[in-house]
């Protein structure tokens, strides 16, 4: 079945939200990368998600808007930005890259073991393109413990609109609502507070 829409306001904000509340002692362990990830040029991207035209009719559901995000990238934000679409992705223990072939249409594969609560989400993700000017893709995430919050295949293109706007600073993304978040911001808070929490006891008293 289909996340509910609208996918990407929700995600976003949502994530730093579970991600500080529900983030356990393992959330500690360092993310295995293996391949370095692909990086977009820095600047200003727009990026528009869709869903699988096809996997919805399959599925006898209506066809959802598409969503659009704005978000300014540097080298330092782009591991983050780069998912900041796919849902899922706070808490990741695995992250792998790999080029795919010209056989196989280019690009690259890139998959994470994530957890959202300790509901295991494992995402997988097609890019092409040149990272440039512009990229296309699909990505989907399956939940073990909850697949009917599967995303199914989600359709996804980018483009470069020029540098940054006055006053954003590298992980602001701007939502389809117009409200701006700061991915790397909200991700390095969750993180902190899960170093603060795996410091203390369930007596309130640090170890």
């Amino acid at each position: 079945m289909q996340l509910p829409w609208p996918c990407l306001a929700l995600c976003v904000v949502l994530s730093a939200v579970q991600g500080i509340a529900h983030a356990a002692p393992a959330a500690q362990k360092k993310a295995k990368v293996s391949t370095l990830l692909p990086a977009r040029k820095a600047g200003l991207w727009e990026v528009t998600v869709r869903s699988d035209d096809l996997v919805l009719q399959r599925q006898g559901q209506a066809k959802p808007r598409p969503q659009t995000v704005r978000m300014c990238t540097d080298a330092a934000a782009e591991p983050v930005m780069l998912f900041a679409i796919v849902p899922g992705q706070e808490d990741c223990r695995e992250v792998s890259a790999k080029p795919r072939s010209a056989k196989a249409g280019g690009g690259w594969e890139i998959r994470s073991v994530c957890f959202v609560h300790d509901n295991r989400a494992d995402a997988e993700m097609h890019l092409t393109g040149d990272l440039q000017s512009e990229y296309r893709g699909t990505y989907s995430v399956k939940y073990r413990l909850t697949p009917l919050h599967n995303t199914g295949r989600m359709l996804f293109e980018g483009r470069w609109l020029g540098g940054c706007q006055a006053g954003q600073r590298p992980g602001d993304m701007v939502l389809p609502n117009g409200i701006t978040v700061n991915v790397v911001d909200d991700k390095k808070r969750a993180k902190d507070h899960a170093h603060e929490e795996h410091g203390h006891d369930h007596s309130g008293h640090k170890h």
